[in-house]
């Protein structure tokens, strides 16, 4: 007699967009997340810096890029733990960090995207500790675990608190 709901409308609509709006960013690296952490997140070389997202794919900036390379495609950051030591594929939840789709950037200026194969989405400054979600570690090129932020905050928390001790005289 009465048709579905308002409700059921919007829940509807978040549970097909969901999936669209939490989608994870990868960033292969090499530094260990206790680095990380120390440094508030994935730190590019300049958080102040001037250069253009195009600049940045170009590699003109060097040492003055103020933008973090990360990627939509997880098999795109997979192949850049290939090392013979530690390296990291960090999920990152992209909500309120402004990613720039690198490929769109080069439509827009007219210019011909020099690695489209890597699905660059480019974020300016850093990105946040509270937006690493979880990263995937590998050793000598094998994935060897999976932490989450919580997890490691909470071990790290367990960790300063066994090394506290109380002196009884």
């Amino acid at each position: 007699m009465f048709g579905p709901s308002q409700i059921f409308y919007f829940v509807s609509l978040l549970a097909f967009l969901g999936p669209a709006i939490a989608a994870n960013l990868y960033r292969a690296d090499f530094r260990p997340p206790v680095q990380v952490h120390q440094d508030g997140g994935l730190v590019s070389y300049n958080p102040e810096g001037t250069g253009t997202v195009i600049q940045h794919v170009r590699k003109e900036l060097g040492n003055e890029d103020p933008w973090v390379s990360t990627t939509n495609d997880k098999s795109v950051a997979r192949g850049g733990v290939k090392s013979p030591g530690n390296a990291y594929i960090y999920y990152i939840d992209p909500t309120g960090l402004k990613p720039v789709d690198t490929i769109k950037a080069f439509e827009k200026a007219g210019e011909e995207h020099p690695h489209p194969g890597e699905k660059e989405f480019s974020i300016k400054g850093s990105v946040p500790w509270d937006h690493i979600v979880k990263w995937d570690t590998y050793t000598r090129s094998k994935k060897t675990g999976t932490t989450t932020r919580e997890e490691f905050e909470a071990s790290q928390g367990a960790a300063t608190k066994r090394s506290v001790q109380s002196f009884v005289a």
